[in-house]
């Protein structure tokens, strides 16, 4: 089967819905991960960041980092160190 236009189209469309997703889950996951580890003093929650490792590598100071910060003010705690 020879791919077409239409099928690269929905791909990109999957690709780009499922990295936005990912992205805005990152917010609420991680802010709820580090009220949950000041709330119980488990610290497994912090493995959630793991699942978030390549949106730290982009650095401070970016759209990204500024959305997981109003998440975690939000909530009123604090992330990790």
């Amino acid at each position: 089967m020879k791919p077409t236009l239409r099928t690269l189209y929905w791909w990109l469309l999957g690709l780009v819905l499922a990295l936005l997703v990912y992205i805005l889950s990152s917010g609420p996951v991680l802010a709820a991960s580090f009220w949950l580890r000041e709330a119980t003093g488990w610290d497994g929650w912090y493995a959630s960041i793991y699942l978030y490792i390549p949106l730290f590598a982009l650095g401070h100071n970016n759209p990204i980092d500024w959305y997981i910060e109003f998440w975690v003010r939000l909530l009123g705690t604090v992330g990790p160190g």
